[in-house]
Formats: structure tokens, C-alpha cells, sequence
């Protein structure tokens, strides 16, 4: 395969645009050669090349995790001449393993260690990667990543939301999986909210980020400032948006932004910032919407002036409970 015809497969599977045999042909391609450094020197691949491939192996090596083990697959027959190259591939293996059990009984090799930081309800955190890259976590969040990047990238797992500046480094595309969705650039900014039994945002601030659904191909898209993928695993919903950007990044400015904001995702947004638990006297409540900017602001503060701006009661049941009152709103 020639630098131009694997730069355009490359393309169309991240894309999810190729047929089943060419995937494999390209599986086949790139498992031979992909630990052959000076096969790769010689093309010169781009920026753009190295982040599709760092979004490939992410791709595939999240297939493999979820398929299931013990499944049985039925080959065709081979011709008799086959056989004699069988043996012989079989004796190469025998001797290597050997070659290896030989090594390892010499060597120990080195344990990959994770590093993870969290946050509980009403904390934030900045963390420094050991590549220079920023990473403001905000409230009731984790991110997990190895100790030392290897292997020609850096990868992070991240649960809740986090704002990552990312140090460019061409040669290590940054990666950052929440559940389902990859997320891969080179050097950028960009915000991540994925909490647990939510639909799941990503914001570009600055540069381009490509993003992809590891369980469905088609779902696969480049980014760039002020667009967002707005990903619902449980209703289907895959949706590149235009959006402004102060609405997502507000928080890493210690701002609690309201733009005709449900009061049901208020409160569960008042829980994680102040580690409270708010109650709604009616359920449909819930579907009144408020607007507003409170900056640092005391909790007490934001309720008084929910009061004033939208006439709903309050009370503490004690120092950690709140019951809110008001007129319900239809859906």
C-alpha cells in the first residue's frame, strides 16, 4: 500500500465510509506495520495524519473490548499446500515464544501506573499534565491518565467535565475517552461534560478536534471553535451545534451561567456546587425555566434572587436541605 492510498483509507474509516472488506484490508496493513518505525519515517505523515491514527487505534481497541469473548468463528477451507506453511509458521511461533519466555524470565516488565485526581460536590481542581497541558476539572468529577505518556500518544478518561488547554506535541496526539465517545486532537482547548446518566457535550474554544462514537462509525465528525457535538446515547441523538461559548465555559470562570435554564437542572446544578440536596415541592416546577449570572456567589444570594426575579419560596430543612416552592410551568 502506498502513502496515498493508506492516507485516503485512513480517511474513509474514520469517516466510517468503508466497506467491510476494505476495513479489514486496512486492519490487516496496519497490525503488520505499525511497529515498523522506519516504515512511517519515509512518508512524512502530517499533523492531521497523526490524529486520525491516534483516533483509529482508539477506535479499534474499543471494538475489541466490546466484543464478545467465546464466539466461534467458521473459516473456509484451505488446500493441502497451505498446511506446509502452517507448520513452519508454527515452528517460528514456538521458537519466539520460547525466545520470550527466555527474556521475560530475565526481566521484569515495567507495570503501567495511572495517576487519577477527583473532585466532590462543591470543589474544583487545576491539574498540570507532564507535558505542560492544563486541566480544570470542575465539581463531582475524575480524570484518570498513566503516569508517563507513551506509545505515541496521550490518552485521558475522563467522568464529568473538564476544560483541557493542550500542549501541541505533533508526534503525541491527546486523546480523552468518556464512555462511548474519543476525543482526539494535537494542541487545543476544549470542554467535556460527560457526567454519569447524561448526554454527553464537547465544546472547541480554540483549534480543531475530531470526535468519535466508537459504537457506531458513522458517527464521527471534526469540530471547530464555537461548534459542539451534543451526543445522547439513550435517545440516539447525535447533533454537531453552533454555540456560544460563554454558556459551556462559564464555569471555569467560577460563573454559574443560566439561559432559560430548566429549575430541575438548577438544582442539580446548586447540588454539585454547593453539596446540597435540593427538593421541589411540585415536580412541575421543574419545568419553569430562569435566566442569569451569578459569579462566586453565596447560595443563600442565588436563592434570594430567584425569589425576587421569579417568585419561588425556600427553606432549609438544615444546613445541607433545601425545599423549593412555586407555581409549576407545563413541559
Amino acid at each position: 500500500m502506498t502513502k496515498e492510498e493508506f492516507k485516503a483509507l485512513l480517511d474513509r474509516y474514520v469517516k466510517g465510509e468503508c466497506s467491510t472488506a476494505e476495513q479489514q484490508y486496512f486492519d490487516d496493513f496496519y497490525k503488520a506495520f505499525q511497529k515498523d518505525d522506519s516504515y512511517w519515517k519515509d512518508w512524512e505523515l502530517t499533523d492531521r495524519d497523526r490524529i486520525k491514527i491516534a483516533l483509529y487505534q482508539s477506535l479499534t481497541n474499543a471494538m475489541d473490548e466490546s466484543e464478545t469473548p467465546g464466539e466461534e468463528v467458521e473459516t473456509a477451507p484451505r488446500r493441502s499446500y497451505a498446511r506446509t506453511w502452517l507448520n513452519i509458521a508454527a515452528s517460528v511461533i514456538i521458537l519466539v515464544a520460547a525466545g520470550w519466555l527466555l527474556y521475560t524470565s530475565r526481566t521484569r516488565k515495567e507495570e503501567v501506573k495511572y495517576i487519577t485526581h477527583t473532585t466532590g460536590r462543591g470543589q474544583q481542581a487545576v491539574i498540570t499534565l507532564q507535558d505542560g497541558s492544563v486541566v480544570k476539572l470542575n465539581n463531582s468529577s475524575a480524570i484518570s491518565f498513566p503516569e508517563k505518556f507513551t506509545e505515541g500518544k496521550r490518552e485521558i478518561t475522563l467522568q464529568g467535565e473538564a476544560f483541557f488547554e493542550v500542549k501541541r506535541d505533533p508526534a503525541k496526539p491527546f486523546v480523552v475517552k468518556t464512555g462511548d465517545l474519543t476525543t482526539a486532537v494535537l494542541g487545543t482547548s476544549f470542554n467535556i461534560c460527560a457526567y454519569q446518566h447524561k448526554p454527553i457535550e464537547v465544546t472547541v474554544k480554540t483549534g480543531r478536534v475530531l470526535v468519535a462514537n466508537a459504537r457506531k462509525q458513522t458517527d464521527r465528525l471534526e469540530l471547530h471553535p464555537n461548534q459542539q457535538i451534543y451526543f445522547d446515547s439513550e435517545k440516539a441523538i447525535w447533533e454537531k451545534r453552533d454555540v456560544s461559548l460563554e454558556r459551556y465555559l462559564a464555569w471555569t470562570d467560577k460563573i454559574i451561567y443560566l439561559d432559560n435554564t430548566k429549575i430541575a437542572e438548577l438544582t442539580d446544578i446548586l447540588e454539585k456546587w454547593y453539596d446540597v440536596t435540593i427538593t421541589l415541592d411540585n415536580k412541575a416546577l421543574g419545568n419553569c425555566t430562569v435566566s442569569g449570572k451569578y459569579k462566586s456567589d453565596r447560595l443563600t444570594n442565588i436563592l434570594e434572587g430567584l425569589k425576587i426575579m421569579h417568585g419561588i419560596e425556600y427553606r432549609f430543612v438544615n444546613e445541607r436541605e433545601i425545599v423549593i416552592k412555586g407555581k409549576p410551568c407545563k413541559p
